[in-house]
């Protein structure tokens, strides 16, 4: 088992958190983000991370009581008081729980690595492309051209 950063009570509590993040599907035997022990994967990046290690210590602080209190009720709370703490760790729990490959496989994404096969990706719309990059086209040239003769 992984070495965690938090106390046997905050992992708990990040657990129940994680499992209603991203929530079990018992009839697809896909487990929850908490079940699936993804506050290990979260303790690492906190031990790298001393922003993220005090944003999920910041909702840890804000969940009071015991896992029973951790309702989505409460998550909804957490993530209009404290949105960029509650983002940060939505973020990296949807990393570490689809960065697996036994998560992926349920989701209809290869097991394999990215590299070197990748995954198929169509081609995008190419009317879509114009639509995103308009305001780029029309701010026109921000940039020196480097072969342009200095004047001055």
């Amino acid at each position: 088992m992984m070495e965690t950063i938090w106390t046997h009570e905050d992992n708990t509590q990040l657990e129940a958190i994680l499992d209603l993040l991203i929530p079990a599907n018992i009839e697809r035997g896909i487990p929850g983000a908490g079940e699936a022990r993804v506050a290990s994967y979260l303790s690492v990046v906190a031990s790298r991370n001393a922003k993220f290690a005090g944003q999920v210590r910041t909702l840890l602080a804000s969940v009071s009581g015991t896992i029973h209190d951790i309702t989505p009720e409460k998550m909804h709370q957490l993530e209009t008081t404290v949105p960029d703490a509650f983002r940060a760790l939505l973020t990296e729990t949807y990393k570490g729980y689809y960065s697996r490959p036994d998560m992926r496989a349920h989701v209809g994404v290869g097991i394999h690595p990215v590299h070197p096969n990748g995954y198929a990706v169509l081609p995008e719309d190419p009317a879509l492309l114009d639509e995103l990059t308009a305001p780029v086209r029309a701010r026109g040239t921000v940039f020196r051209d480097p072969t342009a003769k200095e004047t001055g």
